[in-house]
């Protein structure tokens, strides 16, 4: 989807998204530094408090893929417009998935798998992406191809939508287990592929580090939670400690994401400011 990094609103939203966000993931942190036999009840306050708020946060990032999609309708692109139908149906699945969560206050096994789906249409969209790059690069010789980063993203997201579908048996250890590493594969993946389109040169803008940092720490959230999963904790203090440092990671990660969607915002402002006082 193109179209959100290179549009103002769009990114904004996903700017709103991600401190939300980021809101939430401290009200988890809390959440998990405070679970203990004593207080179970402000415990579970304050993780439903973290599900509600990354519920709104998954919902302005579905409205910044509608407004991208309806900046595209406007224009009348419509190959590009019906993509970003797509890309929305996808997120739609995994706001969903965040409200089924909230709902249940995180008993819901069905919200991961719906969440999942809908990362897995966006899997999908990717993966038509590197399809129709391939095609076009045929008998191109004059630039690394494109094709096969795309198709390193896809295959990045599958994992990640897989793993993120274990988590609704990660009370057991294995399928925890499972779930971290193959998020933290997935994740990697994805990460690899831009930093490879940055090293070719497809990437040039201020906001790529930030993003490989930010999925970095991502990608080790995952691992901290693969390893808390195969850890036995005698006591429920010493489980929300090792919940609290996979949370302080997620939200070091999205502080960070934030941060690089931030400076893209700040580039499209300048540039719409340039425009606008151009001759």
């Amino acid at each position: 989807m193109d179209n959100i990094i290179k549009s103002l609103k769009p990114m904004f939203l996903i700017v709103v998204a991600a401190v939300v966000f980021v809101l939430g993931t401290a009200f988890l942190i809390a959440s998990d530094a405070t679970l203990a036999p004593t207080s179970l009840g402000a415990s579970s306050d304050l993780g439903q408090a973290a599900r509600w708020l990354q519920f709104v946060a998954g919902a302005c990032a579905l409205a910044a893929v509608c407004a991208a999609g309806w900046e595209l309708v406007l224009r009348s692109e419509w190959i590009s417009g019906a993509e970003a139908a797509a890309a929305a149906a996808g997120t739609l699945l995994i706001t969903v998935g965040l409200l089924a969560s909230a709902a249940s206050n995180g008993t819901s096994a069905a919200a991961p798998v719906t969440g999942a789906v809908g990362i897995g249409i966006w899997a999908l969209l990717v993966l038509s992406r590197a399809a129709r790059t391939s095609l076009a690069e045929q008998g191109t010789h004059a630039r690394p191809h494109q094709a096969q980063l795309c198709l390193a993203a896809a295959i990045g997201l599958f994992v990640f939508a897989i793993g993120y579908g274990f988590t609704s048996a990660a009370s057991s250890s294995g399928p925890g287990i499972a779930a971290g590493v193959l998020e933290a594969a997935g994740v990697a993946a994805l990460a690899g592929s831009l930093a490879a389109a940055r090293s070719r040169g497809y990437l040039s803008s201020r906001p790529v580090p930030g993003a490989l940092a930010g999925l970095a720490l991502l990608a080790a959230s995952f691992l901290a939670a693969a390893v808390v999963a195969g850890l036995a904790f005698g006591t429920l203090t010493a489980l929300g400690a090792g919940l609290a440092v996979i949370a302080a990671l997620e939200l070091a990660a999205a502080v960070v994401l934030g941060l690089a969607a931030w400076t893209r915002v700040r580039e499209l402002y300048r540039s719409a400011a340039d425009i606008d006082s151009g001759p």
